[in-house]
């Protein structure tokens, strides 16, 4: 009796410990985008709406630029917003990840914004 209740506990741990932690290739097969693509992609969208937000200050007014530029962004990265809203999603379930991916994205402007900069002295 004790060896079945140890298999059983051993099992739903495997389990468990194989559903929360799962690997690239079920990611990728789940239609979902590495953490890497989907911070990529969201640094952009967040500076091209920076952009048009500072510019035309209301979302009347760029919306639509907005949704093309989007689009056009997710196109070059062989996505759709479909594919990016459920890969954001899926990382962003827990604070942890969701502060991960925006610290990333931070860090990723500084960079880019250290270097400009630099070049333009």
């Amino acid at each position: 009796m004790k060896l079945i209740y140890f298999v059983l506990s051993f099992g739903f741990g495997l389990f468990s410990c194989n559903k929360e932690n799962k690997n690239v290739n079920d990611l990728v097969n789940d239609g979902i985008l590495s953490k890497e693509e989907t911070i990529s992609i969201l640094d952009e969208l967040i500076l091209i709406e920076t952009h048009l937000q500072s510019k035309y200050y209301s979302f009347s007014n760029y919306g639509e630029a907005l949704a093309i530029s989007r689009d056009s962004i997710l196109k070059s990265k062989n996505t759709n917003i479909r594919q990016f809203n459920k890969s954001f999603n899926h990382y962003a379930k827990t604070d942890k990840e969701l502060i991960d991916i925006y610290e990333n994205v931070l860090n990723n402007y500084n960079e880019k914004s250290a270097k400009a900069i630099i070049i333009q002295k």
